[in-house]
C-alpha cells in the first residue's frame, strides 16, 4: 500500500468515533483497566450501599408523654399540640392521643373492657361495634390490652399499658379508609412505652 493510501486510512480512523473509555484512558493500558475497575466497583458496590442508606428510615425518636413514661416516635408519625397531660401524634387523618401515667391497679383487660363500652355509649353511630378485647405485652415487660370500636365513618382504637401500680391509656380514631396502616404503626408505637419504675 503507498504511503498516501495509508496515511488516508489513518486519517479515517483517528476521525471515527471512539468510545468514552479508550479516549480517557488509551488502549491496551493497565492503569486504563484498573481505572474501568474502580468504576465498575464503585457501581455494583457503594453507590448501592449509599443509596439504602440515604433512603433508610430515621431511627424512631423517644419522646417523653410526661410522668416519666416514654414511647418511641417514628417518622410516619407528626407530634401535635398537646393539652397537658398527654401526647398527640397525627399521621395523615389519623389521630393518637396517649395519657401520661396515673395510679391504678386494675388489670387491663377489665379496664380495657369498660373503655370499650363507654366509647359505644358515647359513640353518634347506633350501630358502633367492639371488637372482643386482646391482651399483649410491651416491648419493657408490661400488661397490656386493646380494642377497636368500629363506627360508619371513622374506626377507633383504644389501648391500656399497665405494671400493676400504674397506667397509661392511649385512644386512636381514623377514616376508615386509612385505619389499616395508621392501626398498625399505632400498635408498634404502643409496645415500645416504657413506664418510670420506682425507685428502692
Amino acid at each position: 500500500m503507498s504511503s498516501g493510501a495509508s496515511s488516508a486510512a489513518d486519517a479515517a480512523t483517528l476521525g471515527q468515533a471512539q468510545p468514552l473509555a479508550v479516549r480517557l484512558i488509551g488502549r491496551g493500558s493497565l492503569a486504563g483497566a484498573l481505572v474501568v475497575l474502580l468504576i465498575a466497583l464503585a457501581y455494583a458496590v457503594v453507590l448501592p450501599r449509599v443509596a439504602i442508606a440515604v433512603s433508610a428510615p430515621s431511627a424512631p425518636q423517644r419522646v417523653d408523654i410526661g410522668g416519666g413514661a416514654t414511647v418511641a416516635v417514628s417518622e410516619d408519625w407528626s407530634q401535635a399540640s398537646s393539652a397537658a397531660g398527654t401526647l398527640t401524634l397525627t399521621q395523615g387523618g389519623a389521630q393518637l392521643v396517649i395519657t401520661a401515667p396515673r395510679a391504678s391497679t386494675t388489670p387491663p383487660a377489665v379496664r380495657i373492657d369498660a373503655l370499650a363500652r363507654s366509647w359505644l355509649a358515647s359513640s353518634a353511630d347506633p350501630n358502633s361495634v367492639a371488637t372482643t378485647p386482646k391482651g399483649f405485652t410491651t416491648d419493657a415487660g408490661d400488661d397490656a390490652a386493646t380494642v377497636v370500636v368500629q363506627e360508619a365513618t371513622q374506626t377507633g382504637e383504644a389501648w391500656v399499658v399497665s405494671d400493676g401500680t400504674q397506667e397509661v391509656v392511649a385512644a386512636l380514631t381514623s377514616p376508615t379508609a386509612s385505619w389499616d396502616a395508621a392501626s398498625a404503626s399505632a400498635q408498634a408505637l404502643i409496645r415500645t412505652l416504657v413506664l418510670p419504675r420506682a425507685v428502692g
